[in-house]
C-alpha cells in the first residue's frame, strides 16, 4: 500500500509574528529512497527559536528555507527503508528531517540513537543540540569549576535549564534569569537553581549583586 506524506510547506516569508497563513499543508505519495538515502517515519519534531530565523531571507550560518520547501526542523524518527550501509530498517535516528510525516533524506547529519538509553524525545532536548550547547558552552568554553557561580540568562529555556543543572552537578552555584514568577519558581523549586531573577519585575542589577555577592565567574548568555 502506497504511503501518503503530509508536509508543512513554507508558503511565504513571515512579517512580524509567524502566522498559520505563512504555511500550507501538502499531501502526496512517498518515494522510495535512492542510493545513499534513507526513508524515515517522523516520530517527534522539535519546535525551536532557530526556525524563525530560517524563515528569513538573510545571510546566515545555513541557507534560508525556500518558499515552497518543507519547513526545516530537527526531528526523531524510525528508518523504514535504507539504501545506506550505516543505517538499517528499524533504526532510530535524529537529524533535520523537517516538519513532515515521512522524510526521504541523505544520511549527512543523520545520527543513530538508542531508544534503550533514554526516551526518544530526549534526543531533541537534553541529549540533542540544546544539551550539547549547554554542556560544551559551560564546561569547555566557560570552564566552570566547583565552588564558582554561573549566571544564566534565558534560564527557563531548553539550553539555560540544562546549564543550571550541569552547574549544580559540578558543585557550582547557579543563578538564573527568567521572565515571570512561575518560571523563576520552576528554576529554584524543580531544577535546583540557587536563586532566580525575574527580569520583568525586579531590578536585575540589584538582584545580581544580592544573589552573587562575591562575583559571577561565568555568564552564560542565551
Amino acid at each position: 500500500m502506497q504511503r501518503e506524506n503530509t508536509q508543512v510547506i513554507l508558503a511565504r516569508r513571515p512579517e512580524g509574528s509567524v502566522r498559520a497563513e505563512d504555511f500550507e499543508i501538502r499531501r502526496g505519495p512517498v518515494d522510495a529512497p535512492e542510493e545513499g538515502e534513507v526513508l524515515v517515519e517522523t516520530m517527534f519534531v522539535s519546535l525551536d527559536p532557530a526556525m524563525r530565523g530560517w524563515m528569513r531571507d538573510v545571510p546566515s550560518y545555513v541557507p534560508p528555507v525556500g518558499i515552497g520547501e518543507v519547513m526545516r526542523a530537527g526531528a526523531v524518527g524510525r528508518v523504514l527503508a535504507s539504501r545506506h550501509p550505516d543505517f538499517a530498517e528499524g533504526d532510530h535516528v535524529t537529524g533535520l528531517l523537517g516538519v513532515q510525516r515521512y522524510a526521504r533524506v541523505s544520511t549527512r547529519g543523520l545520527h543513530a540513537i538508542d531508544p534503550e538509553l533514554a526516551p526518544l524525545s530526549a534526543y531533541l532536548g537534553v541529549l540533542g543540540a540544546p544539551g550539547l550547547t549547554a554542556y560544551f558552552g559551560l564546561l569547555d568554553v566557560g570552564a566552570l569549576k566547583a565552588g564558582e557561580t554561573v549566571l544564566v540568562s534565558g534560564a527557563a529555556g531548553a539550553v539555560g535549564s540544562v546549564v543550571g543543572q550541569l552547574a549544580k552537578l559540578h558543585g557550582a552555584r547557579a543563578v538564573g534569569i527568567a521572565g515571570g514568577p512561575e518560571k523563576c519558581r520552576h528554576l529554584v523549586e524543580e531544577l535546583g537553581f540557587d536563586a532566580a531573577i525575574d527580569y520583568k519585575r525586579e531590578d536585575v542589577a540589584a538582584r545580581i549583586k544580592a544573589t552573587c555577592p562575591e562575583r559571577v565567574d561565568v555568564y552564560f548568555d542565551n
